[in-house]
């Protein structure tokens, strides 16, 4: 072996100067682009989506949101109650005074 680092008889080259970079094309480009807009996008989506589906909450109307919430919890406690009366008859009731 030489004292330059080449084996097989081939000159030696350092490294970088034999390596080619290919020029950069269209498509080359666009899949660059669709990378870039999904690394800058995907950390960010999530919360987007999450205020875009509960966006009647944080318009500022947060009270009427919340009172529909309670009719529909009375409305379906009531309902369960009224047909638990049928099926089971009216709760006990106990007298706690002695």
């Amino acid at each position: 072996m030489n004292e330059t680092g080449a084996s097989f008889n081939r000159p030696y080259k350092p490294f970088g100067f034999n390596v080619k970079v290919p020029e950069i094309g269209e498509h080359t480009l666009k899949l660059a682009e669709g990378t870039l807009t999904g690394i800058m996008a995907s950390p960010v989506e999530p919360l987007f989506n999450f205020l875009e589906e509960n966006e009647q909450v944080f318009n500022g109307d947060i009270n009427h949101e919340l009172n529909k919430v309670f009719a529909q919890n009375f409305t379906i406690g009531s309902a369960m109650r009224m047909e638990d009366e049928k099926i089971n008859g009216m709760p006990p009731s106990f007298d706690m005074h002695f």
